[in-house]
């Protein structure tokens, strides 16, 4: 569990961009008009009545075992965040359905923020990928990142403001 310090204060919290998820998602919603296109074929040809039982059993798994990815890419792109806060940065990775991996990083110790979009879709979209690097030559990497200048913005008047305070944590 996550928990923020007493007066620290949540600047930014992050997801990929929905571009991300809507083009995984619309992979499954292909593969499941796939499924509705064979229910509506097995209505118009004639079968055994032995098979129809067996044909629905697999087509029911098919539509299960999509659901099942659907949930996992859901998943994924709802619980990796990165949270800006006015003193860290917490990174939550999670791998799988059951692997989270959680990292943080105080903001005094970060020497350069670089900002990369690309492409076409990124520029028009406005997304890319943030590297933040830190003292301890330890990159940290944020992918598909939705207005990715306005982070960096915010990241490096945080960091101008903690040195200008002379505060460290």
């Amino acid at each position: 569990m996550l928990t923020i310090r007493e007066g620290e204060k949540i600047l930014l919290s992050l997801h990929r961009h929905w571009i991300v998820i809507a083009s995984k998602l619309t992979v499954i919603a292909a593969l499941l008009a796939g499924a509705v296109v064979v229910l509506a074929v097995l209505q118009t040809v004639s079968l055994d009545p032995a098979l129809i039982p067996l044909i629905l059993y697999v087509l029911s798994i098919y539509i299960l075992v999509v659901l099942l990815v659907a949930f996992v890419i859901w998943m994924d792109y709802y619980l990796d965040v990165w949270i800006v806060t006015s003193e860290r940065i917490i990174d939550v990775e999670q791998e799988g359905m059951f692997r989270r991996e959680a990292s943080e990083f105080p903001l005094s110790s970060i020497q350069d923020v670089t900002v990369e979009v690309p492409g076409f879709l990124a520029t028009l979209m406005h997304y890319g990928t943030i590297r933040v690097q830190t003292a301890g030559d330890q990159n940290f990497v944020a992918h598909n990142i939705p207005d990715v200048d306005a982070v960096k913005t915010t990241i490096m008047n945080e960091v101008q403001k903690m040195k200008s305070y002379g505060r460290t944590f």
